[in-house]
């Protein structure tokens, strides 16, 4: 049998690694780029009555879009007030400081009916912006959990029922022969 040799020159080969190298460090420093560890941010602090569910790390959201994390929770030193129980210290991106201003307002939400939960900001459209250090407003929300759902669920299988009750009762109350003998004419 007959042997086949490809010969590829030094010159060839080195200028095709070049290239696929580039391409790699390309692609390679567009990804580290996009990364939001890159990006200047600030701080802002935000108090809140409980921080259940909430973890160092969570995201935070203005108006739905990623824009930083919770940094730090730690309980408020000498809050008298209980809705500022809890200091969270939330990282945001520097480029969305113009958006949140003064009268923003923050939230927890919940990913779906079982997620995780984050802080999400209601941007604000007047008042000067929240500088580094500043606070923002935290506005409690009230959250469905799974036993409200539950709960729900066993009042639509009760209501249900009871309907089912009813027309049983009235399909029984009507008499069996409706029909009239015939007159003799």
């Amino acid at each position: 049998m007959a042997e086949i040799t490809i010969r590829i020159s030094d010159r060839a080969l080195k200028t095709t690694l070049a290239a696929v190298g580039a391409i790699v460090l390309w692609w390679a420093l567009s990804n580290f780029a996009s990364l939001s560890m890159f990006r200047r941010k600030y701080q802002v602090l935000m108090f809140a009555p409980e921080a259940q569910g909430i973890r160092i790390g969570a995201p935070v959201r203005l108006d739905g879009m990623p824009v930083g994390s919770v940094v730090k929770i730690d309980l408020a030193n000498n809050s008298i007030d209980h809705n500022r129980r809890i200091e969270l210290e939330l990282r945001i991106e520097r480029r969305f400081q113009d958006m949140i201003r003064a009268e923003s307002t923050a939230s927890f939400a919940t990913e779906g009916l079982l997620g995780d939960r984050y802080v999400n900001i209601q941007r604000g459209f007047s008042g000067p912006p929240v500088n580094s250090g500043g606070e923002i407003r935290m506005i409690a929300t009230e959250e469905i959990h799974f036993t409200d759902f539950t709960k729900a669920i066993a009042k639509i299988v009760k209501s249900a029922s009871c309907e089912d009750d009813q027309k049983t009762r009235v399909t029984n109350k009507q008499p069996a022969n409706t029909t009239k003998a015939p007159t003799a004419r």
